[in-house]
């Protein structure tokens, strides 16, 4: 852990990529602030990018044909067959904290308008279904880019990217605005910030996570969009804690995976999706605790 610290604390004083203010626009000692307020709310994540076409049955990408063993079915939703959204082979995923470093996890929605999400008592533990494979070596029935028992079916979400591999990087994540600690929320260094870049410094929130958690953020390796692991985003509101979603800071409410529309498609309009769990328990194959979200603007 020390090396992420210490990686994570050098990359605040490297240049940043440009945003829509003027590059350079926080001078080193503010860098420097920002960092050591949120130093130690920060955690390793992987952030996810686009790759080419997948061609390995056993790799990590998104939507197209999973892997799928001889023995194994098509998941039935409750409007037939399941549409694949992603696997991730956390072989190539990298060392996180606590999450296998092997084994394939899956990831299926129901195929409706809604992809699957309920908004009753149900919602998040319904329309959707995970796999496990903790040695994924037997010979898939079919490649990335096989047909599946979803193609033709009627009302069937289609926005999604085609069978596309997704590569790994190492991140930094950090807390949205409401899960930032009070004490941190006060403190003067967002004023500063907005008077830097020009902002109101009575609206710290817009300011914290337009310039420092969100896409022009002055934090390099910043993991806000498509992830494995971190602090989860949404267009709306956090769910845990209502419906079937555990509670927000318990083992089961960890962020396993994010997917942001800006990156993979569907979700609707600037949607962001989630699955949540405990990364102990998926490494034990134990998936009864994994609970589907996505929201959008």
């Amino acid at each position: 852990m020390n090396a992420f610290w210490d990686r994570w604390r050098k990359q605040l004083t490297e240049p940043s990529r440009p945003s829509r203010a003027a590059t350079g626009a926080l001078a080193p000692h503010l860098i420097d602030h920002v960092r050591d307020v949120l130093g130690a709310t920060a955690t390793p994540c992987a952030i996810i990018g686009i790759a080419g076409a997948a061609t390995d049955p056993t790799q990590s990408f998104l939507t197209g044909h999973p892997y799928l063993p001889a023995g194994s079915t098509w998941p039935e939703g409750r409007h037939g067959p399941q549409v694949f959204v992603a696997q991730i082979n956390f072989a190539e995923v990298g060392q996180l904290p606590g999450f296998p470093t092997s084994g394939l996890l899956q990831w299926f929605v129901d195929p409706d308008d809604s992809y699957g999400l309920t908004f009753d008592d149900t919602a998040g533990a319904t329309g959707f279904s995970v796999r496990w494979y903790p040695e994924p070596s037997a010979p898939s029935l079919a490649r990335p880019d096989a047909p599946t028992p979803v193609d033709q079916a009627e009302e069937v979400p289609m926005e999604f990217v085609g069978p596309t591999a997704v590569t790994f990087r190492p991140g930094a994540s950090i807390p949205s605005w409401d899960e930032l600690p009070a004490a941190l929320r006060q403190d003067t260094v967002w004023e500063r910030v907005a008077m830097a870049f020009g902002e109101n410094r009575s609206e710290p929130a817009f300011v914290y996570d337009e310039y420092v958690r969100g896409g022009t953020a002055v934090l390099p390796d910043n993991g806000t969009g498509s992830k494995i692991g971190g602090y989860p985003t949404f267009t709306q509101q956090d769910p845990r804690g209502s419906g079937d979603y555990p509670e927000p800071g318990t083992p089961a409410a960890g962020l396993l995976i994010e997917l942001d529309s800006m990156d993979v498609g569907g979700w609707g309009d600037s949607g962001v999706a989630h699955l949540f769990g405990d990364p102990v328990a998926l490494a034990r194959g134990d998936l009864s605790g994994i609970r589907y979200h996505w929201d959008c603007m």
